[in-house]
């Protein structure tokens, strides 16, 4: 079977058929070892999706184009899946590898300062998928591993000026404890980070907005579908679902999605939406309830300072 053409007529730009091999695998949920995953696989098929960024305006909610990249990538390998299985393959997909060692075992990319890993003609924007397979594989491949810096990153150090966080530490890692996107979406933010959250409900796209190797990409409009689904009144009120397409049943979900709602509200500071506001302070679960709180707090400051006595 001419997997490589397959993968590319479901929508992968670039396709590699590797020979499995284990993985360190440091991010919980994460298995490093292709053989817990369909036990006898033969072959590991990494597909790269890229995608490009979201134009969005200053004064709007927005989500991080990755999100639902990623979700049509998810989508492009599970049809991989399903059309290996009617041709009696055994097949799965296996987002849970680590998939970083394996692409950056191919040759084709290369790891950035930003912990993330970037291709010539991709930039740093694109999202890498992964199936299982009994088929035999065809790429050669190294030894699976993090990999030196890419050259494009030798010189610079734009990510770690822009990081608003301090998170990267400058060798391709990172301190995940500190990066807006890896904080609890089930938890309260910590106070002093809510601001850094801005108009972002999901994502933090600093890194990869002031690397070099994503200057060539032209950004493009959020569809109008997902700028609609993504209303702050509407989201705190509760209605979360339209946003499941495109960020993933995992992250819609109701008080998940209020919660980072408030937050918007808040640093938009939008007096419009504070009776809602102060209802989900009142009745809704943490974390809406405390980021709540806070986002109302943070408009009527701003209120009285835009409104002075005397």
């Amino acid at each position: 079977m001419d997997i490589w053409n397959l993968a590319l007529n479901l929508g992968a730009a670039e396709a590699f058929s590797l020979a499995p091999q284990a993985v360190e695998a440091h991010w919980p949920g994460t298995v490093g070892d292709p053989d817990a995953l369909l036990p006898g696989a033969t072959a590991v098929h990494l597909l790269i999706v890229p995608y490009q960024t979201f134009a969005w305006r200053e004064d709007e909610p927005s989500v991080n184009a990755f999100y639902p990249a990623y979700q049509n990538g998810r989508n492009i390998a599970q049809k991989l899946v399903e059309a290996l299985q009617a041709e009696g393959i055994r097949a799965i997909n296996a987002p849970n590898l680590p998939l970083k060692p394996l692409a950056l075992a191919t040759g084709c990319v290369s790891m950035g300062r930003n912990c993330l890993v970037g291709a010539r003609e991709y930039g740093t924007r694109f999202t890498l998928q992964c199936v299982l397979s009994d088929l035999e594989p065809t790429d050669a491949a190294a030894p699976a591993a993090r990999g030196r810096l890419s050259r494009e990153c030798a010189r610079c150090r734009a990510c770690l000026r822009a990081c608003p966080t301090g998170a990267l530490n400058g060798d391709g890692t990172i301190q995940a404890e500190r990066c807006l996107r890896n904080f609890s979406y089930s938890e309260p933010i910590p106070e002093g980070m809510r601001p850094l959250f801005g108009v972002s409900l999901y994502g933090c796209d600093v890194c990869q907005r002031v690397c070099p190797r994503n200057a060539g990409q032209r950004a493009v409009e959020p569809p109008e579908e997902l700028r609609r689904a993504l209303s702050l009144k509407a989201l705190l009120q509760g209605e979360y679902k339209p946003l499941a397409p495109f960020i993933g049943a995992n992250y819609a979900r109701r008080n998940r999605v209020m919660g980072r709602a408030a937050l918007v509200a808040g640093n938009l500071r939008d007096a419009s939406l504070l009776p809602l506001l102060q209802k989900v302070a009142e009745s809704e679960a943490s974390p809406a309830r405390e980021h709540a709180a806070w986002a109302t707090q943070r408009i009527m400051a701003g209120d009285r300072e835009a409104r002075p006595e005397g």
